[in-house]
């Protein structure tokens, strides 16, 4: 189990922004006018820049010269290039990158060092993904894709109508190697006087830092608003923040609902990758999450890797980054399983949008069926049921063998077997309407659930049965 316990980050992570506010401010303006671009104008833009691209991963890198030199020169559709895995990407970094200074070894002991939060050569921003997937890779960015990633955050925070100049704060992972850190220390260029808070801070330090600085804007996970609204409910924490960003985890209906009861607040969702660095984001018109396809190309894709009709959940998505010379990512894969629509927004900006995200594809379980045979089940189906309940504050699900395991942390003074009862009839009910066989379900009380990883996330599906519990019983 991966515990991250400390309040504060340790006194080498002094970070060095990337630029100047005036700097990021020229580029968000940049970013800003393309949201008036027509559809076709931002394709065409999109098929220049992916061009360049291609001809310079070719140029620059020797394995994407072995590998698509070929389809680059005869111009081939992006749709028949290799697909790149993590494993594959980790396996190959140091033929990818294509700062021949830089390898995987470099990278990983500086992000292990005494100075992770610096640039590495005084120019490249290094971070390291969750290992979600069982496979932890780093990401480097050059200054130019680091900064267009910023006013990329920007133009989509303007998106949800806060006022210009708005009292910010960011809560996320509390280590220079998660991309929330370094974008919410970036955020502090407009924001001199925001509080450095994260999720592992104790919340009575939280709830006295908010109650001070009056954050109008609170970017974080959604498991820390839910604990928020708890500390506000209990008259602990009073503020009056009418706009949250959700990033990191799923944001689930409930998480919405409470910010609405609790604050009269809005949240808006935001779906962020380590690998590219950007986020897309949810406008005012709350019709699905506005991609920045000025910056990154993104295709959802079959198990064959072709892509699926709008509006239909791809098995994986595959991203091609525009702006980072130094380590270019095409068709990378992740796995996310998303539908995408490319008809225009209400509000106008020419972007496609996720319209769904049904999860990944490590957090899809498979169960024996009834009558022979296995059917695989999103952990988010079985879980779904607990949104809400009375009682419930955190909820995980544990791998098992055939089986069905659920931990779930209960509020103070409810009553623990009625909610345990609830909770297994719950989930027994969504399996027999399934069809799955008789299993068993065994469900587990803690006192809470811990985060883990270098990103401090509460995950949906534990790795193993010992991670992330804190005096369990059953």
């Amino acid at each position: 189990m991966t515990v991250i316990a400390a309040s504060h980050p340790p006194a080498h992570t002094a970070f060095v922004p990337t630029s100047d506010a005036t700097a990021l401010g020229r580029r968000a303006a940049e970013l800003t006018a393309r949201d008036r671009w027509t559809r076709p104008q931002l394709l065409a833009y999109q098929q220049e820049r992916l061009w360049a691209v291609l001809r310079h991963a070719v140029d620059t890198s020797p394995y994407y010269r072995d590998t698509i030199g070929h389809l680059v020169a005869r111009g081939a559709p992006l749709e028949e290039f290799p697909v790149l895995t993590k494993k594959q990407l980790v396996a190959n970094f140091d033929r990818i990158v294509t700062d021949r200074r830089l390898s995987l070894a470099t990278i990983e002991r500086h992000l292990a060092g005494a100075n992770a939060a610096k640039p590495i050569f005084g120019q490249y921003r290094a971070c390291a993904t969750g290992g979600t997937t069982g496979v932890r890779a780093v990401m480097v960015y050059d200054r130019t894709a680091w900064e267009y990633a910023m006013a990329n955050s920007a133009r989509f925070t303007q998106a949800t109508g806060a006022p210009r100049g708005a009292r910010f704060v960011g809560i996320g992972a509390p280590t220079p190697q998660h991309l929330s850190w370094r974008v919410y220390e970036e955020s502090r260029l407009a924001n001199p006087d925001m509080p450095r808070l994260y999720v592992t801070t104790p919340m009575d330090e939280v709830v006295a830092a908010l109650n001070s600085y009056q954050p109008e804007v609170i970017g974080t996970y959604p498991s820390f608003i839910r604990r928020l609204a708890e500390e506000q409910l209990e008259g602990r924490l009073r503020i009056s923040t009418r706009i949250f960003t959700s990033v990191a985890e799923a944001l689930m209906p409930d998480v919405r609902d409470l910010a609405r009861k609790v604050w009269g607040a809005t949240i808006f969702d935001r779906y962020s990758t380590t690998e590219t660095a950007t986020a897309g984001a949810e406008c005012g018109h709350s019709s699905g999450i506005h991609l920045p396809e000025d910056l990154v190309v993104f295709e959802a894709v079959d198990a064959a890797n072709r892509k699926v009709p709008a509006g239909t959940p791809g098995l994986r998505l595959l991203v091609t980054t525009l702006t980072n010379a130094v380590l270019p990512l095409i068709r990378y894969e992740l796995t996310d399983m998303v539908a995408l629509s490319d008809e225009i927004c209400a509000c106008g900006r020419p972007y496609a949008r996720i319209t769904s995200i049904d999860g990944r594809r490590e957090e899809v379980l498979r169960l024996p069926r009834r009558g022979g045979g296995h059917l695989e089940i999103h952990a988010f189906r079985l879980v779904s049921p607990l949104i809400g309940m009375p009682g419930i504050r955190q909820y995980q699900l544990l791998p098992g063998a055939g089986d069905v395991s659920v931990r779930i942390s209960v509020r103070a003074g409810e009553p623990q077997a009625i909610i345990r009862a609830a909770v297994e009839r719950s989930i027994r009910g969504v399996l027999d309407n399934a069809g799955v066989a008789e299993t068993k379900v065994a469900v587990e009380i803690v006192d809470f659930i811990e985060r883990s990883g270098s990103g401090a996330k509460i995950k949906l599906v534990a790795k193993s049965a010992s991670e992330g519990s804190c005096h369990g019983q059953t």
